[in-house]
């Protein structure tokens, strides 16, 4: 049967002072896809203006919408807001051990913020969305010296909760092998890690996961992302979740860069085994070219469902399988809706353009941020993809870094000598 289900996004501008960025709802009835424009809009100093959201079902069952823009360095002041009409809950809650959210997940009668720039899980209680005041930081003992962790997600496997964390130096241009945690967690008093719940044999600039079976996916782009060179080690990988001794469990690559698809990995999803799997690569123009294709578990052979080898522009992709049916799309800076049982043609293409995800007269011009919610009978999912430190990071290094991309995904090697000659002058 269908049902109505929920989606958020952001869109930014790049093109306009002070900077403009805008949280907005999409719903999908199972017939009818509709964009819902303007739940909240937010201007103010570069990063001030760009919301960034995350899905997440209360204990209840009831849809929320965290909105979390950016106040500069002294954690997040954290907006909850009804999926269903948009209208924000109480006041907002200040998170002042999350200072950039990059996902929100319920486990038991808690919630888990993880955030991207000091590797931190905190726990907030969803009675009041206030933090519990405890809080987990990834150990300095799992990297090598000298790099910086990040966290890139969390994922709830039947009441256990997982972390994804990317290593990389402080300019985010070589990176470590990255690392997967397992949590143990005693609800309102503790988050630990036990001494075999780690692993750190994964590859570089991982940063989605995926579940199916007894495995847990992860994708990596297998280094720094760079314009017209992919990364061959770019891959996807599995580990037996459930495994005794997390640490010595091994980690296997499934699919990746090849002479037949030359490109990086950017998504991972499930139905059930059929997998959907996102690949591109930008090339020397930071404009994106790459495949959605379906294939099963197997990773043996695959169908296009999208090809944009011709380039699209943006710099979020994300594909993940959703509620009715559908495949849910970020091409960019478009928002493609698939039925998966026909994946000829989108039954929904949605666009930066008045009328569709933005209202008319208004000068957003980046699609930034996309979370499912889901709806009153599934569990909120990440959507996630892969967004570059210099679109994520909210470091004085990152946000210097946008000033210069203007919504491009990275700079250039000149953009990134004059930013290194910025910073050391600071």
């Amino acid at each position: 049967m269908p049902t109505t289900s929920y989606t958020a996004y952001s869109l930014y501008s790049y093109n306009v002072s002070p900077v403009i960025g805008m949280a907005g709802r999409i719903t999908d009835n199972g017939t009818t896809i509709t964009p819902l424009p303007n739940m909240k809009t937010y201007s103010g100093t570069p990063g001030a203006g760009d919301p960034q959201l995350e899905g997440f079902a209360d204990p209840s069952g009831n849809l929320r919408i965290a909105v979390a823009p950016y106040v500069g360095g002294t954690g997040e002041t954290v907006e909850i807001r009804n999926a269903l009409n948009g209208a924000i809950i109480g006041a907002p809650h200040s998170w002042s051990s999350v200072d950039n959210l990059y996902g929100l997940v319920l486990v038991g009668s808690y919630l888990y913020a993880i955030d991207y720039d000091n590797a931190r899980v905190v726990e907030i209680n969803p009675a009041t969305y206030n933090q519990t005041g405890v809080t987990y930081t990834l150990s300095s003992s799992f990297f090598p010296a000298g790099n910086v962790p990040h966290g890139q997600g969390l994922i709830n496997i039947g009441g256990t909760l997982y972390g994804l964390f990317s290593i990389a130096n402080s300019s985010f241009t070589s990176y470590a092998n990255s690392v997967l945690v397992r949590f143990t967690i005693t609800g309102g008093s503790s988050i630990t890690v036990a001494a075999n719940d780690y692993n750190n044999s994964f590859g570089k600039n991982a940063f989605a996961m995926a579940n199916q079976g007894s495995d847990l996916y992860v994708a990596c782009i297998g280094g720094a992302q760079v314009g017209g060179t992919p990364n061959t080690s770019s891959a996807l990988q599995k580990i037996a979740f459930g495994a005794a001794n997390l640490t010595t469990a091994a980690v296997t690559t499934v699919f990746g860069y090849s002479a037949t698809y030359p490109y990086e990995v950017r998504d991972i999803s499930f139905n059930g085994t059929t997998a959907y799997v996102l690949m591109g690569a930008y090339d020397s123009g930071f404009t994106m070219r790459g495949l959605l294709l379906q294939t099963t578990t197997a990773f043996a052979s695959f169908t296009t469902i999208n090809s944009f080898t011709g380039g699209a522009p943006g710099y979020y992709w994300a594909a993940q399988y959703i509620d009715n049916n559908r495949i849910l799309f970020a091409r960019g800076n478009e928002i493609l809706y698939y039925n998966a049982a026909s994946t000829g043609t989108p039954v929904a293409t949605l666009t930066i353009t008045g009328g569709s995800l933005k209202s008319a007269g208004t000068n957003y011009d980046t699609l930034n941020d996309m979370s499912y919610v889901g709806s009153r009978t599934t569990t909120p999912l990440a959507v996630r993809g892969y967004r570059s430190p210099t679109q994520v990071s909210r470091s004085a290094r990152a946000i210097e870094a946008r000033s210069i991309a203007q919504g491009r995904p990275e700079l250039t090697a000149d953009e990134l000598r004059r930013l290194d000659e910025i910073i050391a002058q600071a």
